[in-house]
């Protein structure tokens, strides 16, 4: 492969990466987080079938301290009231691609968790709150983004 052919296919895998992030509002993140993707969603909000699982993926490092472990808390907020987001593995270790617990603060962890969008969900406007909790209750990455269940 030539040069010119090798930057070319450099530059269009990294377009597709960049292409995949999700806009999202940070909600207090201790952590840099570098990423975040919610499936098939770039602009919110992200539309959500029912019946169908997305994937929910962070990606974040320097965490200014050590955690023994990851707590995972998902909230859609409906007309103001807080509703848990059930099926996500509370354990968010368990979900760790990239790193493992304890998470040391240079570490860079990216964690990937499956999210079901039940067909007994009503079609509503809804905000997600995605925070991974440290040993101390501290969002080590949190993140709000708008969205759509159809």
């Amino acid at each position: 492969m030539t040069h010119s052919v090798t930057l070319v296919v450099v530059l269009a895998a990294s377009l597709i990466a960049v292409a995949s992030t999700t806009i999202v509002q940070d909600c207090g993140s201790k952590a840099t987080v570098t990423e975040v993707r919610v499936s098939g969603c770039e602009v919110p909000p992200c539309l959500l079938k029912r019946g169908e699982d997305i994937v929910v993926e962070i990606d974040f490092e320097n965490l200014k301290e050590t955690t023994k472990s990851l707590t995972a808390k998902v909230h859609g907020n409906i007309g103001g009231i807080d509703i848990p987001w059930f099926g996500v593995d509370k354990d968010a270790c368990n979900d760790l691609t990239v790193g493992d617990c304890p998470v040391d603060g240079t570490e860079k962890i990216y964690y990937s968790a499956g999210v079901p969008i039940l067909s007994s969900y009503p079609s509503v406007a809804v905000i997600v709150k995605w925070q991974l909790l440290t040993d101390n209750n501290e969002n080590a990455a949190c993140f709000v983004v708008p969205a759509q269940i159809v």
